[in-house]
């Protein structure tokens, strides 16, 4: 055996053993009530923390977020065996199968000459195994084929780079970035001619029943999904491009704060041109 296995997995039988131990007679209060519906926000709580980490470039706090998803997946699967449903040893021999077979460059000779290549054919083998738990999307035309087998609970910017992707397999693309950028144009005029027919209806704040909403919404839509084609098509995840722009736009701003109340001046009370010179003084600091 080469490695780390030798090293891993006396200490990963231990952590199986701490979750058993946790959910038996003598364990956790809290451990014992839960079930795989109950952890499933702890699941993406951890997910979404591991990726923060990992974005962070901070390898002490990635360490520690594996370790918590990990624990995540360990206590499933002892919540499932406890039900009666599968056990910790059938997730990992499902894996290890479907890993290899999903693998055919590497496990089976078969020749795969770029990651283009071994990507389309990961997606046909995984179309191949789900084809028979899909569903069609809901409004599709009776024999319509089940084309995005993805968790619609995705982050909506992620799940649109995965549509995207879909109709690529189906040669339904545009055939470079410029165009999908011409695209966004289009939405954002369209968005604009939305907004202008929205703002006639209402003076101040809309409410839900101000006309010419639903067709704003709409627009706002098709912009959003027409961007995160756009960051697909320049090989960007749209989800993290947008987390990236988030935190820079946090930072930015308790600057702007912070450089008003060093000045002694109510950054809330500021006129509009005050708090953008304070925020292009911030910008220009960062480069």
């Amino acid at each position: 055996m080469t490695g780390p296995l030798p090293e891993v997995l006396p200490l990963f039988e231990t952590l199986v053993e701490i979750v058993a131990r946790l959910r038996g007679p003598d364990g956790c209060p809290w451990d014992k009530e839960q079930t795989q519906s109950s952890l499933t926000q702890y699941a993406i709580e951890e997910a979404h923390e591991l990726a923060e980490a990992i974005e962070s470039g901070r390898q002490q706090d990635v360490l520690e977020e594996l370790g918590d998803f990990l624990f995540q997946v360990i206590l499933q699967a002892q919540v499932a065996q406890d039900e009666g449903h599968f056990n910790l040893a059938q997730v990992v021999a499902q894996l290890n199968e479907k890993m290899i077979r999903r693998h055919p460059h590497v496990f089976s000779g078969m020749n795969l000459g770029s990651t283009e290549e071994v990507w389309k054919n990961w997606e046909k083998i995984k179309a191949g195994e789900k084809k028979t738990a899909l569903e069609p999307a809901p409004g599709s035309s009776p024999g319509t084929p089940a084309i995005f087998n993805y968790p619609k609970n995705l982050p909506a910017l992620l799940a649109a780079a995965k549509i995207g992707r879909k109709t690529e397999n189906w040669k339904f693309d545009w055939d470079t970035p410029e165009q999908v950028l011409e695209k966004v144009e289009e939405e954002l005029r369209e968005t604009a001619e939305a907004l202008a027919e929205f703002r006639q209806t209402f003076k101040e704040r809309p409410v839900p029943e101000t006309p010419g909403r639903e067709h704003l919404e709409h627009e706002i839509g098709d912009l959003l999904f027409a961007t995160s084609q756009l960051a697909r098509h320049v090989g960007l995840d749209p989800e993290a491009t947008l987390r990236t722009a988030n935190r820079r736009f946090e930072r930015r701003f308790q600057n702007v704060v912070a450089r008003a109340g060093v000045s002694k001046e109510e950054f809330a009370a500021l006129p509009n041109e005050r708090k953008e010179a304070l925020w292009q003084q911030v910008k220009k600091d960062e480069k």
